[in-house]
């Protein structure tokens, strides 16, 4: 997981520098081009399928796992790297609603208070003008698409813990660049681009880095408890914020490092919870 976290920073950097001309759908579609031909030729000699056996959940997957890239590109683009970090890193939250409300898992008091212990670091690092007296410098359509993504990711999580019981991770790994692949020219609303060189190597170091990514975080999860998972995870929050602020000048401000805080604090607390 801290090989996977690693591995997401880096790959954001190449977002935002190629998100800089290009729009986030071609971005994404360059990924999911090279993400099935990892898929594809690191599955050729285990004797998995890569379309799988679950095939209908599998499907499921893709999609969730197409919206929440979209919007987790979309919003990497728009916004500084580490306020789009930390709001992203709200997922854990989002999963823990879900689970109280499809499978049936009680919250309880303090898995509540530690839901509404991140979601208020979101706010914080969001700033919405409702709460703050001066309008927040960050688009607040990017601040919805990257929560969106948050729980669009937490729904693609669920999905991974069932189908991970079953199916190859490179198979699960697989699906959301399908969807991608058939979908995203359809949905591709600003057209196609011609990538620059330079462009083109943005493009090929963030599709083969992000994908790695992807792999490890999947053998993870797993060979691991999600909660410890989750812990190692958020190495991605200060790299992030590094890079974002040597590479593009975004020096986050205090209301984001308090909001970073609040989103890690509660989230562990209720891995904890979760891992009991």
């Amino acid at each position: 997981m801290l090989a996977a976290a690693v591995c997401f920073s880096t790959g954001t950097l190449f977002i935002k520098l190629a998100g800089a001309r290009l729009p986030a759908m071609e971005i994404l579609f360059a990924r999911s081009v090279i993400g099935f031909f990892y898929c594809f030729f690191l599955l050729r000699n285990t004797g998995y399928s890569i379309l799988g056996t679950r095939r209908l959940f599998l499907a499921l997957r893709g999609l969730l796992g197409f919206g929440a890239m979209f919007c987790t590109f979309y919003s990497f683009v728009r916004l500084p790297l580490a306020d789009a970090t930390v709001i992203f890193f709200a997922h854990p939250v989002f999963v823990a609603i879900l689970a109280a409300f499809l499978l049936k898992e009680v919250l309880g008091t303090r898995g509540a208070v530690c839901t509404t212990v991140a979601l208020g670091g979101v706010l914080l690092v969001a700033k919405p003008s409702f709460l703050f007296h001066t309008a927040s410098t960050l688009d607040p359509f990017a601040v919805g698409v990257a929560l969106c993504a948050a729980v669009l990711s937490a729904c693609a999580i669920v999905t991974v813990r069932f189908l991970s019981r079953t199916e190859h991770p490179l198979t699960i790994i697989a699906y959301p660049t399908m969807a991608i692949l058939f979908l995203g020219p359809l949905v591709n609303g600003h057209g196609w681009f011609i990538p620059t060189p330079t462009e083109a190597v943005y493009l090929l170091i963030m599709g083969v880095i992000m994908n790695m990514g992807q792999h490890f975080m999947t053998l993870a999860y797993q060979r691991e408890r999600a909660a410890i998972v989750a812990a190692v995870g958020y190495v991605e929050i200060p790299v992030s914020a590094f890079f974002g602020a040597m590479v593009f000048g975004a020096i986050p401000d205090v209301w984001t490092y308090a909001g970073a805080v609040l989103v890690v604090v509660g989230t562990l607390f209720l891995g904890q919870k979760k891992k009991s």
